[in-house]
């Protein structure tokens, strides 16, 4: 099942729903005003470096060694 994100009209909280494609829900309420004036939004998605050096690891060799080292 694919994760939809809302945003709501009236407060502006923008939230994810686990929703199936198959049958998909109308009216899905804000879960912090409650209201159901919301609308799907366009999602934005991470992806992966496929790189041996990233920003998020600092030395090559230890990256994703299990036991640290």
């Amino acid at each position: 099942m694919p994760i939809y994100e809302y945003r709501c009209t009236d407060c502006g909280t923008v939230f994810a729903r686990l929703q199936s494609m198959s049958n998909p829900v109308k009216d899905i309420p804000c879960p912090k005003c409650e209201s159901e004036a919301t609308e799907r939004v366009l999602s934005t998605f991470a992806a992966g470096s496929s790189t041996r050096k990233s920003p998020g690891c600092p030395s090559a060799p230890s990256c994703g060694a299990a036991g640290g080292g």
